[in-house]
């Protein structure tokens, strides 16, 4: 009992101690989330108010910047705006240039003029060529009225310098310019005098990202941050690409120092360059660190404190949980006494735990009360079970007689029904035979009653056909005749033609025939007229026109002579086409006739074939009817006979069902009997179970 109780002890303890520690680690992690959360939002707030307050900064030095620049500017007034630079000639300007030398400010070195050839002349009395320098294309040639170029060397004095460029405008024309060299380092001065916290530093970049002015002083006009970065510092690449931009922002790159810096930027109002501030990221992020220091520290003492109280709290909560240990020891042990009860006054969650054991415990007397009032009648029950066993054991016996008779039945009638069923498939076999048979006759009979009906139709339409053609050969015959007489007048027409030729021929050789004559007797009148002398020129004349005329009747006799031959020639062609047209229409008549008498006969000989396959056609519909009646009746004792098979089917499955029935009933019985014997050891074994039960309920005090 003491080893239990220490045992006991030590999980207290141990409960106690897990409590403690998963509430000091909760509430640790919580507070370095919250840590953690806090200084990313402080972070974020802190970089924008800096980007806000170095925006100021660099906007301010870059005013200041500006304001200088106008200053330079507002000294080169003296020169643009002077009478002689409205109205003198560039050698005018040049005299009141050197003449004028002790006007200009401490922070120009000397002053330019230069026209629009490019050759400048400074008041110290040198000459150069400015023609390729930025500050004289934006004036001279981009037109603008005032410029500072980026820090270059001087072609005069060698030095590091920016000219403040102002032009000379006429008419409103740029016609030369003033420029005011001064050294870059006057700008580096102005710059060098900006502080930024503790770390922080300005810097100016040139529109094509030389260093104009940085702390340090090696990369004045030397680095160019677009294209000089070292390795390691390409995001000093992308800041100057969005400087020369003359974008206005803020970025993180990796500083000189190799620390991250803040860079905020802007434009420098008035010239080509951007201006930017640099601060660590340490001196930004100083206060917050510090911050989170603090609360680092306050977070670790009040999670001691907290674990501390948590630990006292737990401890004084579990103390009611002894004596529930103590009830629960005591009723697991000893004589069992469920009268036991626990005396508590908490109002928490233990005090309702104490509250429920209580409870549980009131409720388990009332059950091993009932149990107790129960163990009699249990033991009753048993020994009814031990009887109902045996007779039970009886019965079954004799059930198992019974089911052997049965079984010895069923098979018999099994038996019965085989054989039965055996005939009765033979005779459906038979009738399955005959209904195919008069199914194959049917359909031929079917088959050969189409093919006559089709061959009666084809028939009746090759009649059809044969009065058609018969209709067609006497309206042929009838043609032919018609146009053979017709070729018989063609013929006599054609003959009369040939005899009129022949008579034109005659005449057309009467004709050249008194021509000839004509000619000759023309030919003696002229003879006669020519013995005449003057007397016979008259007669001569006419001998003449009478000897033409015969000329002219000889040649159209020929003339003549030579169609009708042609005519001739063509009536000949004529005449025997005509012949041989009217002996093909003869021949042509001919065989329709021959024709003709043979479609009669086949007409004669399809009108016996009519006949005689309609006596086919009614003798196979006769027998079709017959095979109709022959299939109805078989068809009738094959549904007969499929009723008494499907009823032999139900008979033999009902057989098969009742069959296995019984034996899973033998093998049912076997089985109860077999158990009979589990069972009444089963009984036994209840019996004293009941007997251990009762002495165990009676250990207990209700």
């Amino acid at each position: 009992m003491g080893e239990n109780t220490s045992s006991n002890t030590e999980k207290r303890k141990s409960l106690v101690f897990r409590l403690v520690l998963f509430t000091g680690i909760s509430i640790v992690f919580f507070n370095f989330l919250q840590i953690i959360i806090t200084g990313e939002i402080t972070k974020k707030s802190v970089l924008e108010d800096s980007a806000n307050d170095y925006g100021v900064v660099v906007n301010a030095y870059s005013q200041v910047i500006s304001e200088k620049i106008d200053a330079y500017y507002h000294a080169m007034n003296f020169y643009v705006n002077s009478d002689v630079a409205q109205d003198g000639s560039l050698a005018e300007m040049r005299e009141w240039l050197v003449s004028h030398a002790d006007h200009r400010i401490a922070e120009f070195d000397y002053i330019m003029l230069c026209g629009p050839d490019g050759i400048a002349y400074t008041d110290t009395g040198k000459r150069t060529d400015i023609s390729d320098r930025p500050y004289f294309k934006a004036i001279m040639q981009d037109g603008k009225e005032r410029f500072i170029d980026d820090p270059v060397v001087s072609r005069t004095t060698g030095q590091s310098v920016l000219h403040v460029t102002r032009a000379i405008v006429r008419n409103g024309k740029n016609i030369g310019l003033f420029a005011g060299v001064m050294q870059s380092k006057y700008i580096g001065e102005i710059i060098s005098n900006i502080k930024v916290g503790n770390t922080g530093y300005p810097f100016v970049l040139a529109d094509d990202g030389t260093v104009i002015s940085h702390p340090n002083r090696d990369w004045i006009n030397n680095r160019n941050f677009l294209t000089g970065y070292s390795k390691g510092h390409e995001d000093m690449g992308e800041l100057a690409k969005r400087m020369v931009s003359r974008e206005t922002g803020h970025a993180w790159i990796k500083g000189i120092y190799d620390d991250l810096e803040f860079i905020t930027f802007m434009p420098v109002e008035g010239t080509s360059w951007s201006m930017a501030v640099s601060i660590q990221q340490k001196e930004i992020y100083s206060s917050i660190t510090s911050i989170m220091g603090q609360m680092t520290w306050l977070s670790i003492i009040s999670a001691i404190l907290l674990v501390s109280i948590s630990g006292f709290l737990v401890y004084r909560a579990i103390r009611p949980l002894n004596k529930l240990d103590y009830a629960i020891t005591k009723i697991a042990s000893g004589n069992a006494d469920l009268t036991q009860r626990i005396e508590i006054n908490s109002d928490n969650e233990i005090g309702f735990v104490v509250k429920g054991f209580n409870k549980f415990v009131g409720k388990l007397q009332e059950i091993i009360s009932d149990v107790k009032n129960s163990k009699n009648e249990l033991s009753s029950a048993g020994e009814v079970l031990e009887e109902s066993t045996q007779n039970t054991s009886s019965a079954i016996t004799q059930i198992l007689a019974n089911i052997d008779s049965v079984r010895n039945q069923i098979v018999s009638q099994s038996s019965s029904v085989e054989e039965t069923a055996g005939a009765v498939n033979e005779i459906a076999s038979n009738i399955s035979s005959l209904e195919r048979m008069i199914e194959n006759q049917t359909a031929g009979v079917s088959q050969a009653s189409a093919a006559v009906e089709q061959m009666i139709g084809n028939i009746s339409s090759v009649n059809q056909s044969v009065d058609k053609m018969a209709s067609s050969f006497s309206e042929l015959q009838s043609d032919a005749q018609n146009g053979f007489s017709k070729q018989q007048v063609v013929n006599e027409q054609i003959e009369k033609i040939e005899k009129q030729s022949a008579m034109l021929q005659e005449a057309n050789a009467a004709i050249s025939s008194i021509a000839s004559q004509t000619n000759l007797l023309a030919m003696n009148a002229a003879i006669e007229a020519a013995h005449a002398g003057e007397a016979g020129k008259g007669f001569s004349v006419v001998a003449d026109e009478i000897r033409k005329l015969s000329e002219t009747s000889t040649s159209q006799s020929k003339t003549i002579g030579d169609q009708l031959n042609n005519i001739r020639e063509s009536i000949d062609e004529v005449v025997a086409s005509s012949a041989e047209s009217s002996s093909a229409f003869e021949n042509v008549s001919k065989k329709i006739k021959d024709t003709d008498q043979l479609v009669v006969q086949i007409k004669s000989a399809m009108e016996e074939q009519t006949e005689g396959s309609k006596q086919i056609n009614e003798a196979l519909h006769s027998m079709n009817d017959s095979s109709s009646e022959v299939r109805n009746a078989s068809s009738e004792m094959s549904a007969g006979n499929q009723a008494i098979l499907e009823e032999v089917k139900r008979l033999q499955d009902a057989t098969m069902v009742m069959k296995e029935s019984m034996d899973e009933m033998a093998v049912g019985a076997k089985k109860i009997n077999e158990t009979y014997a589990a069972l009444s050891e089963i009984s036994s074994k209840v019996k004293g179970s009941i007997s251990d039960i009762a002495d165990q309920i009676d250990r207990f005090k209700v």
